[in-house]
């Protein structure tokens, strides 16, 4: 499954050895962390979701066409900067998992370091590719800088409005943690932000950032090599969680 640039690849079932949606990441015996070579930091034993019920298979057939819009956490940029294969390090890389995925992959519109603002531009060039429904991530590249919600939430009424002109459903993710408590406490307002117009506006709530989160602030443990990326086995529960708000959409979107 390859993707060159801006464009369309046909999903395949995920080849790597990250955890399925219905199973829970589990901790590495090796509490070590990462080394140079970008591999993804172990789950401590405490981190470890309970495993949720076993899933209802959805045929691949059955599923919809979903195209995502987003920065590098969708696009899966976090070791190589260069345009590669959808791989385990793409939030959503597991929504198409042939067994226990959700959605059809129709493409991303997706670059690294990119706000809400550049999505928004983008957004009709992520429809033209047919989807079923719009996936958007955004926000994370927002809250690095001092960044009032309500623009974001702008940014994202606008791809609401050209998603709605074309009769196309959108998908929105809460953002993850931040190690620097600043951008924590910005990016827990973009998602207050995110909720509160996602259920005024009924665009779909995928709380993808939620599910990363430590009670005490920031990141859980083990789920970032650098305070911005999710890791793979945190990528899992992203798509888990946005599997569940999916799994409730009638058939037919």
């Amino acid at each position: 499954m390859v993707v060159v640039g801006i464009g369309v690849a046909a999903a395949t079932g995920p080849t790597s050895s990250a955890p399925l949606l219905a199973t829970a990441p589990t901790a590495d015996p090796d509490p070590a962390a990462s080394g140079d070579d970008g591999s993804a930091q172990p789950l401590p034993t405490g981190s470890a979701q309970p495993s949720p019920a076993p899933a209802e298979f959805v045929p691949i057939e059955e599923r919809p066409v979903a195209v995502f819009l987003g920065d590098s956490i969708t696009r899966g940029a976090t070791l190589d900067t260069t345009w590669g294969d959808v791989t385990e390090w793409s939030w959503f890389y597991r929504l198409l998992d042939d067994t226990d995925g959700v959605v059809q992959y129709g493409g991303m519109v997706a670059e690294n370091g990119m706000t809400t603002s550049w999505m928004a531009g983008q957004a009709y060039n992520a429809l033209s590719l047919s989807p079923d429904i719009l996936i958007v991530h955004g926000g994370t590249n927002d809250v690095s800088g001092e960044v009032d919600p309500a623009y974001v939430i702008g940014n994202l009424q606008q791809i609401k409005d050209a998603a709605d002109s074309v009769g196309v459903p959108m998908a929105v993710c809460t953002i993850p943690p931040r190690d620097d408590p600043a951008a924590d406490a910005r990016a827990l307002a973009v998602n207050a932000a995110i909720r509160s117009w996602a259920a005024a506006e009924g665009v779909v709530l995928l709380d993808t950032g939620e599910t990363l989160r430590d009670p005490l602030g920031g990141w859980q443990s083990g789920y970032t090599n650098d305070g911005l990326h999710p890791t793979p086995e945190a990528a899992v529960l992203m798509a888990r969680a946005a599997a569940e708000a999916l799994r409730r959409i009638p058939q037919g979107v």
